[in-house]
């Protein structure tokens, strides 16, 4: 057998496991035309090794420009697919599909610049499209938000739970597998004369003008207001709806310019040197009132309560104990900037006390901003003289970047996943809440036997982390739906994990409530749950993606609960009344009877007039829902002032006021 003969039966080897691979996976074959074209592109990769070369040939004269002009619009047409966001080409606006034909055209024409090969541009190409396609089509599948410029950062924390979940896909899917293998197959058995004739010269002309227009083309998309200038915008709370407006690529490409920070209107330090005067930061040094309770900050994975945001009945209460907290409890609803994912953004909030309201869609300050001290909740324990200042998360500590930012937040130490045992108890393979509580107990007593300081812990669970579909390993069946038409596949999973959270946190109220040290206890969860928007449609009756203002904001809150063993006023916060996260810091410091920073005391003044703020505008205590950059809000001015102190606090670094966010000396 020749070289070439074996060369060709290990591609159609290749080829076969490839597509019997693919074909096991396909859940779904519905669409005839896609049937039908995934048909020719494995006709094509299983025959076109077999064509003569003088017919391969042909394509070395005048097909090859043509060819150079459709295979921009065929990624398009089968990425788009491959999404299945609903995004209809040929139903779209012209400037959609001219801006999307052009960067699939700009990705095509540049490689074919730099190489001059027609089977590499086409070849690379293809893969570029087709792993924007279906990586995008999982990612929305499984938490609703499709990718963003700034979601790159976060690709690490991605890779850690993607082993978690169960991957199947429709016929759409595995058209661009097979367009895939026709690429693959093209790039390998086509051979072109035209590629060896051009002189060193020629190359280096047609790879400059490549240049000059790629970078001329970057810096328009991503550092000019073009695309926004010309309609293309991006919906900050739900990316998906950009995607269904204005498809996939182009969509992305416009969220580039949205990484651009720029500086608050008339933004100036000495706004916040002026706000000294009337919001100064307690000391802690001399004689002080002020109480210095152990704090234990809790984010719970997805804790959220699904009856809040439509008419749910189950055979049970879902959270007990939680509902039974009156005495010394400040809780209700607090509102996030995330929906289903991106956990890190409700941390930062909290800790920080800024607002993702100013900063752009899809990004993650952990991921992008982060990269030197910052002062937040943790270094005013440190200052404060807390013991413990321990963060603890029992997974992976690459998640969000957390090991690389908890020590510029000050954490003393960060307790991951491999910090725990193996015979750790774990619900669905993740360690559950009880065992995670267990371990904040034995730090809290380990510091109390070293040290008679305060101890200050901050944790992040994992138990209640999607996906919810399928069989989960020790998940008690206590909760049942009693709507039919809400029983859908994950959505009890998620309600009897809410169940066993709740369980577990009555057993840390309980152990903290029998002892002598005064105790706060701040509980909240990061998100609602990532469950089918099927399910979320069927909850709200009507089509979540349609809701807007003060009915969207319905989709981002979770619970929070502010508990102490000792007397503090309570307070319980329905949907008129709801918090952000935010301001959940300075409300536990103040109800506590703590110490507070010049910023905690401007933003207890700041939630009396602008009770809820997140990533996609905010609630006036007029009660009406306004856009952040809305200059006919009453509150305009105010909210300009706010988002000039977190331009200060996160990247400002040089000129940021650190007394104003630090206690004093």
């Amino acid at each position: 057998m020749t070289g070439n003969k074996i060369f060709k039966t290990i591609y159609l080897i290749f080829a076969a496991v490839v597509t019997a691979v693919g074909l096991s996976l396909v859940a779904d074959y519905t669409g005839k035309r896609y049937i039908a074209l995934t048909a020719c592109f494995l006709v094509f990769a299983f025959v076109f090794p077999f064509i003569s070369e003088k017919t391969r040939g042909m394509l070395d004269k005048w097909p090859r420009y043509v060819l150079l002009l459709i295979f921009p619009f065929v990624c398009y047409f089968l990425t788009e697919c491959a999404l299945d966001t609903s995004y209809s080409i040929f139903g779209s606006k012209l400037k959609a599909i001219v801006g999307n034909y052009g960067l699939y055209a700009l990705i095509l024409w540049s490689i074919y610049s730099f190489t001059l090969s027609l089977r590499w541009s086409v070849f690379l190409t293809g893969v570029l499209s087709g792993m924007f396609g279906v990586v995008n089509y999982y990612v929305i599948k499984f938490r609703q938000i499709p990718i963003l410029a700034g979601d790159i950062a976060t690709t690490g924390t991605a890779l850690n739970v993607a082993s978690d979940y169960e991957y199947s896909y429709t016929i759409k899917q595995f058209m661009m597998i097979a367009f895939l293998l026709a690429c693959t197959a093209f790039l390998l058995f086509y051979r072109s004369g035209e590629e060896k004739r051009r002189d060193v010269r020629f190359r280096l002309i047609v790879a400059g003008l490549g240049v000059m227009v790629l970078c001329g083309s970057v810096y328009t998309l991503g550092a000019t207001d073009f695309l926004r200038n010309h309609g293309i915008s991006i919906n900050t709370f739900m990316p998906i709806k950009s995607y269904r407006n204005n498809g996939g690529l182009l969509t992305f490409t416009r969220s580039i310019r949205t990484m651009v920070i720029d500086k608050p209107r008339n933004y100036s330090v000495d706004t916040i040197t002026e706000l000294q005067h009337t919001y100064s930061s307690d000391s802690v040094t001399g004689d002080s009132e002020a109480k210095r309770p152990n704090v234990i900050v809790v984010m719970d994975e997805a804790f959220a309560d699904l009856q809040d945001v439509g008419e749910l009945h189950t055979d049970k209460e879902v959270m007990p104990f939680y509902d039974s907290l009156t005495e010394n409890a400040i809780k209700g609803r607090s509102y996030v900037s995330v929906f289903g994912g991106q956990t890190a953004n409700t941390e930062y909030e909290f800790l920080s006390g800024d607002s993702k309201a100013f900063l752009p869609a899809g990004t993650t300050p952990y991921q992008l901003y982060i990269k030197s001290f910052i002062p937040t909740l943790t270094q005013n324990m440190i200052l404060d003289n807390y013991s413990g200042i321990l963060a603890l998360h029992p997974y992976k500590a690459s998640g969000y970047n957390r090991q690389n930012v908890y020590p510029y937040m000050g954490f003393s130490r960060f307790i991951t996943i491999d910090d725990f045992s193996e015979d750790t108890h774990t619900i669905g393979g993740h360690i559950d809440d009880k065992e995670d509580f267990k371990r904040i107990i034995e730090e809290y007593e380990a510091a109390k036997a070293k040290s008679d300081e305060p101890f200050y812990i901050f944790n992040v669970t994992m138990q209640n982390h999607s996906p919810y579909e399928g069989e989960w390993e020790n998940l008690p069946d206590e909760i049942d739906i009693l709507d039919d038409n809400l029983q859908q596949d994950g959505v009890e999973n998620y309600l009897n994990l809410i169940h066993e959270s709740d369980d577990a946190l009555r057993e840390l109220v309980e152990y903290f409530e029998k002892t002598d040290d005064p105790t706060v206890i701040v509980y909240f969860g990061d998100h609602e749950p990532g469950l089918s928007d099927e399910f979320y449609n069927e909850l709200l009756g009507t089509d979540k993606s349609s809701l807007k203002g003060l009915d969207q904001m319905n989709l981002y809150h979770t619970k929070f609960l502010i508990w102490a063993n000792y007397d503090i006023p309570e307070e319980n916060y329905n949907f008129e009344d709801g918090i952000s996260i935010n301001y959940v810091q300075s409300v536990m410091l103040d109800a506590c009877g703590m110490k507070k920073s010049g910023y905690n005391k401007y933003l207890l003044d700041l939630i009396k007039d602008v009770p809820i703020i997140n990533a996609n505008g905010y609630v006036g205590a007029d009660g009406k829902f306004y856009e952040v950059d809305d200059k006919t809000s009453p509150y305009y001015d105010q909210i300009n002032v706010y988002n000039t102190l977190c331009y200060n606090h996160l990247f400002d670094k040089k000129n940021r006021v650190d007394s104003f966010f630090e206690y004093g000396e």
